[in-house]
This record gives structure tokens, C-alpha cells and sequence, in this order.
């Protein structure tokens, strides 16, 4: 099972877990007190009410964010602190508005350590099913250590004695900073070497284990994995100094500073699904009489299959099968080249160049969004030639694929679509992964509907660079039949 799975699916549990205690805590303890009576509103009311203070701190007191190599028994500090002050803030009300004794003290006395068990339980259920599944060797991080430095030989050492963490560090890189050769793992190669070791593809993480002062080494390793998809983070070695107001993981007292990561993970993993599910899902209900007009329109327009099907480069570096409806000739596949942009190049079939610049032609990909390839709101995904080009020549395009790939972003909401400056699409991108949220996906969704369909196919191709100049000179990649878009 993927490791964000299992991260977003202890979250999920952790949370339903945590609101069925309450309100099993507050209903046993009312059977309790008033001898199976079935319970009255005034007890419902402060029950809901109760649940409410105990999610407000929750989130203050950070209960759901999962630090790295957090205890249990910290977790379960953290939301028996939040129960108590919601128990707190209860009383407080209850005070202030002078209803106070309309609740029963025994009621009160028992529906706290009620609810902290249920809490400790939950806790417990999510421990053992964690250590069955890393057991099995599910959801563990594979991690290459860049550096075994004092804190990198740490890092190893707090790995191997705590398999809650997740991670199992398989090989290392040598330096020129090491102190020691780790013991058991195997050396992948040597510093100049990395951009070949990371061609294998092995490793889910990288933990670069350098001081602090070594930037040049650490600025050579992090230029190697520009054009890789991978978590990198970095593990400075500052063992035995005082960090003040710092933003750092602790994994087992060795800081941690994560360099690139997907904003993406736990709740938000699940968050986004979810909401790409149900929208996608509702979406193609009130949709589906209008492509099945675009289908008919496609059938009658042109022989040849309604729908187009093109190997696009998504999540983590991989490919998948984007759907569009078809809007060229299918003997199109004969011409045999294809450059990037262009697009008023293109031959299309007169209902292919309506669809195509009203976007109509991109609607199948609701169906990818339920597949789970794509989401509704994200980067505009390439073809592998493309990426092949592009991450050599722009920085950070490979960080795109920190998360799926969207029918709508926020650089096509802009005006960052079709034959334009791709520095400056890869630039909203980017910003658009640095500050991710529910709500900024609804503002791009919202914004979409108003001005992210409808453009023109005259726009000029303006990218910088080598890029530039390989557009301009209209560089042929391989055989294929539409652009990307």
C-alpha cells in the first residue's frame, strides 16, 4: 500500500476515531448516571457543543499533524489536552450563562475519563495495525543518506530502533564529511556519482546528512535532483547545538529540515481525493447530455474514434492515459512529427477546432479524476517527450509533479495556457503546490468556470531559453498526433 495512503488513512481514523469516543464517551456516561434513560436535548445540545470545543483545539494544540517520530504517548497528550480544555471551556459557558446546574456532576465526572480512554484506545488501534503493515514492509519510506556524518549515523541508528517512523535508509552516498562507514548499508556510490544513482529509480527519500557549512557539496546534491521526483529533505549536522525558534521535524532528537516535499500528504491527500471524487462525480451527472452531443458531434464529423487517448506524465513522474475527445483526422497519426506548441498549426476538423477552444475537448478527463490519474485543480500534465525536453532547461519542472496533474490550474485561470511563456506557467504552478487548500482549489474551480475555458489558439509561443530557440527553430520530438495543452 502506498505510504500516502496509509498516512491519510490513519488520519481518517484518528479523526472519526476520536469524534465516536466523544460522543460514546458522553452517551455511556448519561446511560451510566440516569439508569438507561434515552437522553434529553439539553444533554444533546452540550454533547455537540463539547465535540465543537474539543475540534477547535484540536487544531490549536496540533493533534492530527503527526509529527515525525512523535510518540504515542505525546499524540495521546496532545488530544487529551484539547478534551480537557473543551471540557474547560463547557463549564465556562455553562457558568456564564448560568445553566450550570441543569447538568448532572456525575455526568460530567464520568464523561471525561470516558472520553480519554476512547482516545488512548484509538490511539492503540492505529499503533498495531501500523507496525502489522511496516512488518509486511508496507508504507516504509525508502530512504538513500547523502552523508554519514555524526547526524547522519544518528539518523540511521533512530531509523533501525524505531520502525513506527516509517522509513528504512537501504543505501548511502559518500562524502568527503563522513566520519564513519555505516554499518549494514550497503554505498550506492560516491558524491559525483549521484545523478547516476538516482537514475535507478529505488529510493522514495533523500536524506541529505551534511553541515551546514558544506553548501557547496549540499548545493551540487540538490542540483542533481532537479529533474528527479523525490521528498528530499535534510538533516543538518548541528547535534549538540542549541537551535532557537527553528522550523524542523524531530525524528528521535535529530532535527530534520524538509527541503521538497508534496504539501499533499495525510489530510490533505484525503481532502483532495475526496473532493475530486464527489465534484468529479456530480460534475459528469449534470454534464453527461452534453458529451454525449460532443460525442455524437465528434462520430459525425470526422471517421474514426470519438474519444483520443495520450500518454501524459502525472504523479511522481508518471505516466498515465489522458482522455480527450477527439478533435483531428485520425490519418493525422501519419504525418509523423510533432513539436511543442503550434497550436494554430494544428489541422482539425471544423467540430475539433470548436471544442478545442472552448475546452469542450478536455471534458472526458472528469473520468480520469475518478480513476484517480488526475485531479480537477493542478498542473496541466505533458507529454514524456516534452518532460524529457523541459526539466533539462526550466527550473524546478519536475517539482510539478509533487502532485496529480489537473484539468484546470491555476496558471490556465490566468491566461497561462495554450502557446505561451512555459517559464511563467511552471511559475503559477509552483505557487499554486507552495499554497495548496481546499479553498484555493474552489477560488481556481470558481475562476475556471468564468474565463478558464474559453481562448484563443493565436497566442505565440514565447518561452525562454534553449527552449526558446528550440521552439522557434521548430524542433521535431517524435512521431505523434495533437500537442500538449
Amino acid at each position: 500500500m502506498q505510504l500516502k495512503k496509509i498516512n491519510a488513512l490513519v488520519d481518517l481514523e484518528l479523526r472519526v476515531g476520536d469524534l465516536m469516543s466523544a460522543v460514546t464517551a458522553a452517551h455511556l456516561a448519561y446511560l451510566a448516571r440516569f439508569q438507561g434513560e434515552a437522553m434529553d436535548s439539553t444533554y444533546a445540545a452540550a454533547m455537540v457543543i463539547l465535540v465543537l470545543f474539543t475540534l477547535v483545539a484540536s487544531m490549536v494544540f496540533r493533534v492530527y499533524e503527526q509529527p515525525l517520530g512523535e510518540r504515542p504517548i505525546s499524540q495521546f497528550l496532545r488530544i487529551a489536552s484539547s478534551w480537557t480544555i473543551a471540557f474547560a471551556g463547557l463549564m465556562v459557558m455553562g457558568y456564564l450563562l448560568k445553566i450550570g446546574d441543569a447538568f448532572s456532576r456525575g455526568w460530567v465526572l464520568l464523561t471525561l475519563p470516558l472520553g480519554l480512554i476512547g482516545f488512548a484506545l484509538v490511539r492503540l488501534i492505529a499503533l498495531v495495525a501500523l507496525r502489522r503493515l511496516r512488518t509486511r514492509g508496507e508504507g516504509i519510506a525508502r530512504c538513500l543518506l547523502v552523508g554519514a556524518t555524526d547526524s547522519g549515523l544518528h539518523m540511521l541508528e533512530q531509523v533501525r530502533a524505531n520502525p513506527a517512523l516509517g522509513m528504512d535508509i537501504t543505501a548511502y552516498v559518500k562524502t568527503s564529511y563522513d566520519h564513519a562507514v555505516p554499518d549494514g548499508v550497503p554505498k550506492a556510490g560516491s558524491l559525483l556519482e549521484l545523478e547516476d544513482i538516482l537514475l535507478r529509480g529505488e529510493w522514495d527519500e533523500v536524506l541529505i546528512a551534511l553541515p551546514v557549512s558544506a553548501n557547496r557539496a549540499i548545493t551540487y546534491a540538490m542540483d542533481r535532483m532537479e529533474q528527479h521526483v523525490v521528498t528530499v529533505k535534510f538533516v543538518p549536522d548541528l547535534l549538540g547545538r542549541q537551535l532557537i525558534n527553528h522550523q524542523m521535524e524531530d525524528c528521535g532528537g535529530v532535527p530534520i529540515v524538509t527541503l521538497r516535499s508534496s504539501p499533499l500528504e495525510g489530510q490533505a491527500w484525503l481532502v483532495k481525493n475526496i473532493e475530486d471524487r464527489l465534484l468529479a462525480g456530480a460534475i459528469l451527472l449534470m454534464i453527461s447530455p452534453i458529451m454525449l452531443a460532443l460525442a455524437l458531434g465528434v462520430k459525425l464529423s470526422s471517421p474514426g474514434p470519438v474519444l483520443y487517448r495520450q500518454r501524459r506524465i502525472g504523479l511522481d513522474g508518471k505516466d498515465f492515459e489522458m482522455l480527450k475527445f477527439r478533435s483531428m483526422p485520425v490519418d493525422m497519426e501519419k504525418s509523423g512529427t510533432v513539436a511543442w506548441g503550434g497550436a494554430q498549426n494544428k489541422t482539425t476538423t471544423r467540430f475539433g477546432k470548436f471544442i478545442r477552444q472552448t475546452s469542450l475537448d478536455e471534458l472526458p478527463q472528469f473520468l480520469n479524476v475518478l480513476r484517480g490519474d488526475m485531479s480537477i485543480v493542478g498542473p496541466r500534465p505533458e507529454r514524456p517527450m516534452f518532460v524529457e525536453q523541459f526539466k533539462g532547461e526550466i527550473d524546478g519542472y519536475m517539482h510539478k509533479h509533487l502532485v496529480k496533474a489537473g484539468i484546470t490550474g491555476w496558471a490556465q485561470v490566468n491566461g497561462w495556457r495554450g502557446d505561451t511563456d512555459l517559464t511563467r506557467r511552471i511559475e503559477h504552478d509552483l505557487y499554486y503546490i507552495n499554497h495548496w487548500s481546499l479553498a484555493f482549489d474552489l477560488r481556481i474551480i470558481f475562476l475556471t468556470i468564468f474565463k478558464g475555458f474559453v481562448h484563443s489558439e493565436n497566442q505565440s509561443s514565447s518561452r525562454t531559453g534553449v527552449t526558446a530557440a528550440s521552439a522557434a527553430a521548430g524542433t521535431v520530438i517524435e512521431p505523434a498526433v495533437e500537442e500538449s495543452r
